[in-house]
């Protein structure tokens, strides 16, 4: 607690956002094609609304990517039930995307236990094994909510004929593979969802989200299912995949994924991915991963404790790239993740800071993807992918006498921007009126010594602010966050305090560990865009934020606490965007 109550005692600290220039307009987004919500360079939905992330898989025969998405019709009411297809999109780089169209219908076929709500689930080829599918053919299995029973949750399958485009072959004749009401399914009889199947010593392993534990079901023609432990619960439950965190009020467990990845030494672990939430931990909703092995029935059995694959409040329904077969390790996977938190980006979002306009109705956007390695300490290190960018600026560290374009890139210049509790805070960098759409890359380093003192990160879009307070001394730093488009929501008040208090309140967000401490200097990199700000550090943490102002500026500022009187940055930023 007392690191804690150090980092966060910066409360001076708010009056160095004053005296923004910039100013937002009013945007009325009254169709789900609105560009008030679209990022520049960010996968976004091209309509409507969507979350989680279905599959990362790479496609062979059109040597590129596929990615599939969940897509509702629109943001009114996202959970609606007859609302929620897949869109289908494909990439060979990670920052250019094809245009994209829809791959399973909202609706399915009309028979007795069929779907009338697609979600999550995954994308694998056949192997052979399936039965009644061609093999080569890509097959989908995924959750959605029956159309006949009132809306439980159940598996399905379907294959693609057009080469991953569409699924419109669903298997076992419409009825599912895993159905919620069977005795060896779901124990609270109300979540089965977001499978994901892998292949396993001549089988099939299904891990299936279900509330607080996971199943795992095992088949053999990729139709019928029975449980994976033929002698047991055949559940992995909350004290596995969440081991060394508190795990109260933690459920539901959402989005499993496997895969094996290779550590350098040349070992090879299973690695299970998942959503879930830690709020006694001081963590909220967010991307898991914890890394191990499977028993001989399949079960995931864990090595280590759980981790945050991303620390921050907006990575989640994330997925992954990697291979389906369980016996093929890889050195690297590709993950992306759903930029957006259930607490507050579904509860209706304003175009406007004074909260006056008509909700969107067109939003969704996600992370750049990230390169993920597991290193020999079992853990993993995640490095952003993105374009070289245009219109490369470089901010270097000049005499006091000489500032450039905005920059003070010394810390002894004779005035400051304030104080906080522990002393007198100097800017390195305050550049306002720039693009959104941004790569920064910031080396901080002292002339004299190892660097000392906070670091402070402000990016603001006119009201609206993502401020970073970072200290290198012991690798904490804390997030704060403001967006007035969040007030007057659905729920009031609610979902705009969620964002702006955290899970530490009073408006002082989240705080979490780097890692990254006692450093000589110190590398950050720093990606922004209209709906999301991602934060890198050099031991491949990161941290992810969505934000919801529609401006196409914002105000980049950096200061430092400097008690060396030596500290300074070099900056090299740039425009990204798709084109």
């Amino acid at each position: 607690m007392k690191l804690t109550n150090t980092l966060l005692s910066t409360g001076a600290l708010v009056a160095l956002g004053l005296g923004m220039t910039l100013t937002t307009t009013t945007v009325h987004a009254d169709s789900v094609t609105s560009t008030a919500h679209e990022s520049i360079y960010h996968l976004t939905t091209k309509d409507g609304w969507s979350n989680d992330l279905q599959t990362i898989a790479w496609n062979s025969k059109g040597n590129y990517y596929d990615l599939y998405f969940l897509h509702s019709k629109t943001s009114d009411d996202p959970n609606e039930a007859g609302d929620q297809n897949w869109y289908h999109t494909t990439t060979k780089d990670f920052v250019h995307f094809t245009p994209q169209n829809e791959a399973i219908k909202a609706d399915g076929p009309e028979a007795p236990y069929t779907w009338t709500s697609a979600w999550t689930g995954t994308v694998l080829v056949n192997n052979g094994q399936i039965a009644g599918v061609p093999k080569g053919a890509q097959v989908a299995y995924f959750s959605g909510l029956e159309k006949h029973d009132g809306g439980s949750q159940n598996i399905w399958g379907a294959w693609s004929s057009d080469n991953g485009k569409t699924f419109s072959h669903v298997l076992n004749g419409a009825s599912p593979v895993i159905d919620h009401s069977w005795n060896f399914t779901s124990h609270n009889k109300v979540d089965e969802r977001d499978p994901s199947v892998v292949y396993w010593h001549g089988k099939m392993l299904m891990y299936v989200a279900e509330g607080n534990e996971i199943g795992v079901y095992q088949s053999h023609d990729g139709i019928h299912c029975s449980k994976a432990d033929p002698h047991g619960a055949s559940k992995v439950g909350m004290g596995t995949y969440l081991r060394g965190i508190n795990t109260q009020d933690s459920t539901p467990v959402e989005c499993p994924a496997l895969r094996t990845m290779k550590m350098p030494n040349g070992k090879t672990k299973q690695v299970l991915f998942f959503g879930a939430k830690a709020p006694h931990a001081g963590q909220t909703t967010g991307t898991y991963y914890i890394v191990g092995h499977l028993d001989q029935n399949g079960l995931f059995a864990p090595e280590t404790d759980a981790k945050r694959l991303d620390q921050g409040s907006d990575y989640y329904g994330a997925n992954f790239s990697g291979s389906s077969n369980l016996a093929e390790a890889s050195r690297a996977i590709k993950s992306m993740g759903w930029v957006g938190n259930w607490s507050y980006t579904a509860n209706g979002i304003h175009n406007d800071e004074s909260a006056n306009s008509a909700f969107t109705k067109h939003l969704g956007s996600y992370s750049v993807a990230r390169n993920l390695e597991l290193g020999n300490d079992m853990s993993i290190k995640s490095t952003p992918i993105v374009g070289q960018g245009k219109e490369v600026k470089h901010y270097n560290s000049v005499s006091k006498d000489h500032p450039i374009n905005g920059i003070n890139a010394s810390s002894n210049r004779p005035f400051t921007n304030g104080r906080d509790t522990n002393g007198t805070i100097y800017n390195l960098l305050d550049v306002p009126s720039l693009s959104v759409n941004k790569l920064y890359n910031l080396h901080f380093y002292n002339t004299k010594s190892s660097y000392r003192g906070r670091i402070y990160i402000d990016i603001w879009q006119g009201n609206d602010y993502v401020r970073l307070n970072y200290d290198p001394s012991n690798g904490l730093y804390n997030v704060k966050t403001r967006s007035g488009e969040l007030d007057r929501g659905r729920n009031g008040q609610a979902a705009s305090s969620y964002y702006y208090d955290g899970l530490l309140g009073n408006g002082n967000g989240y705080i979490a560990d780097s890692g990254v401490k006692n450093q000589h200097s110190v590398d950050l990199k720093v990606l922004t865009d209209k709906n999301s700000v991602e934060f890198f550090f050099p031991n491949g943490q990161s941290y992810t934020v969505a934000r919801f102002n529609t401006s196409q500026k914002q105000d980049f500022k950096i200061f430092t606490k400097d008690p060396t009187n030596g500290n300074k940055v070099d900056v090299t930023q740039a425009n990204l965007s798709q084109n």
